[in-house]
Formats: C-alpha cells, sequence, structure tokens
C-alpha cells in the first residue's frame, strides 16, 4: 500500500478504527473522517505510534449531515488530488433509543448509512477517477432485511431501531450495485463487504436481552476478523479488477439484494434527497 491513500469513515471505534491501523501498518497514507475531531486526532496518534508509519490525518465530517459531507469534500478536493481508496464504514444503529431526525429532517439512521454513502461517494468520485485504479470499499452487514422502498424512513411503518438499522444495510448494498454499474470501464471497483457480528459500539444501546444473544452469535469474534475482508479488499493487487461482489471472510456471498429496479428507484430517491440530478440508468 506504499505510495496509496485511503480515507476510511467510522475510524475512531471498534472495526473501522482496526481497518485503518492495519492498512496504515501496510503503508497506506491514512485519512481519517471523524465526527469528533478530538478524538480523530487520539487514533491518528496511536496508529502513529503502533505502525511508526506517516502519520494518519484526522479530518472532521458528521455523515448524517449533508452540509458537512459536502464541506469535508470540497477541503478533501483542496488538499489532495488522489484517493486511491475510499471506505464507507460510518454507520449508527439506535438500537433502544428513540427516532431522531437529521439536520436536514431525515431519519438519523437512514442519513447516516445510507445518504452518507451516497453522497460522500458522489462528492469524491472525480478525485476517485483520476486516482484509478481505485476502489470503492461500502462496509455492509449480514444483517440486511425490512426493505420497503415506499417507506424507507419509516413513516408508516413502527419505528424499530433493529429494522431500520437492517433496511440501511440492504440499501448500502443496493446502492454498492448502482454504482458499480455506472463506473463500469472507469477503473473504479465497487464492492461491499460484512464484517460479521461483533460486538462493538455499534450494539452499544440493544436491549439488554437482544445484546446478550448477539455475545452469543458472534461466537467471539473480534475485530481483527471482522476487519480483515476490509483490508484484503483495499490491498490486495489481485482485486484491482473485481467489482460488483460482496464478501464475508474474503469469500464472495449470494446477495438477495439485487434487484435492478430496485436498485434505481432506491438512487434515485437518494438522488432527490440529496439535491443531485439522477444520472441515466446504468
Amino acid at each position: 500500500m506504499q505510495g496509496k491513500r485511503v480515507l476510511i469513515t467510522g475510524p475512531t471505534s471498534g472495526v473501522g478504527k482496526e481497518i485503518a491501523l492495519e492498512l496504515a501498518g501496510l503503508g497506506a497514507e491514512v485519512i481519517l473522517g471523524c465526527r469528533d475531531l478530538v478524538q480523530g486526532k487520539r487514533v491518528a496518534a496511536d496508529i502513529a505510534r503502533q505502525t511508526r508509519s506517516g502519520k494518519p490525518v484526522a479530518m472532521r465530517i458528521d455523515t448524517s449531515s449533508q452540509a458537512s459531507i459536502r464541506a469535508f469534500a470540497q477541503d478533501f478536493r483542496r488538499r489532495y488530488r488522489r484517493l486511491h481508496v475510499l471506505i464507507n464504514n460510518a454507520s449508527l444503529n439506535r438500537g433502544t433509543l428513540p427516532r431522531v431526525n437529521s439536520a436536514d429532517g431525515i431519519e438519523l439512521t437512514f442519513a447516516t448509512n445510507v445518504l452518507g454513502y451516497f453522497l460522500l461517494t458522489q462528492e469524491l468520485l472525480p478525485v476517485l477517477k483520476a486516482s484509478a485504479p481505485s476502489r470503492i470499499i461500502n462496509v455492509a452487514s449480514q444483517f440486511a432485511s425490512d426493505l420497503d422502498l415506499e417507506d424507507l424512513q419509516f413513516n408508516r411503518r413502527p419505528f424499530e431501531s433493529f429494522k431500520v438499522y437492517a433496511q440501511s444495510k440492504a440499501c448500502d448494498r443496493l446502492l454498492t450495485w448502482a454504482f458499480a454499474r455506472r463506473l463500469k470501464g472507469t477503473g473504479v471497483t465497487v464492492n461491499a463487504m460484512t464484517p460479521g457480528l461483533i460486538m462493538t459500539g455499534l450494539y452499544r444501546n440493544a436491549p439488554s436481552e437482544l445484546a446478550e444473544r448477539l455475545r452469543g452469535y458472534s461466537g467471539g469474534r473480534t475485530v481483527q476478523q471482522g476487519a480483515d475482508t476490509a483490508v484484503w479488499l483495499a490491498s490486495d493487487p489481485r482485486l484491482e479488477r473485481v467489482s460488483n461482489k460482496f464478501f464475508e471472510d474474503r469469500e464472495e456471498q449470494e446477495c438477495e439484494f439485487r434487484n435492478k429496479a430496485d436498485e434505481e428507484k432506491l438512487w434515485k430517491i437518494c438522488s432527490e434527497l440529496t439535491s443531485l440530478a439522477p444520472e441515466a440508468k446504468a
């Protein structure tokens, strides 16, 4: 990864931090896209100490806020002309907490986990294309379900945070396939992966009974195991042209959320909610 620049969102804890640490250890120049810049700088310093590599750079971004994403992207494009790997990792799972809307008036989980991936990728596509061969990696989840493209913000359905989260992760896969089609032939690949079930801070607000069940399902899976596939997708030279796939533990997985009509419908919704003109269907 020497000479490669990587941007990862949500890198201050859990799997995201481990991905950043391992890629820095492989020699990548790592940019940490953090909501909490103070914490981000601490993590950058910690990674620098552990890897003895060039110091990672922390930059502030709140992936639930479209203004923050656009400001971050503008700053990034001003500082850097190249980006070889974008890892969309920042995610939210509110557990037992009640519904909250983002600064843009959009249900917070959908705003963060779906629109955050969509808008940041769109904003950085010129840099990624200029850096080709380059890679986009969307951190999805094995917990993907409850997809209703007519009710993405749970305005009609009862608001249940884990269903909201599961739907957002299904959407992340749909967007991966939509981006992969549009970027075919550009030298920019797009893949999705799941880290598997790891009891990180993502589940800090889960009800105690559910949290206990999840611990049993996880089987003691570590953040290192969860990060491994993303690190592999970002760094393995044999994957330079591999795109439009879903991976777990370095193995390609079938995905039930492959439906071009649904992908294009979600793309149109995301474009409208972020005030972007939808591109022609691919």
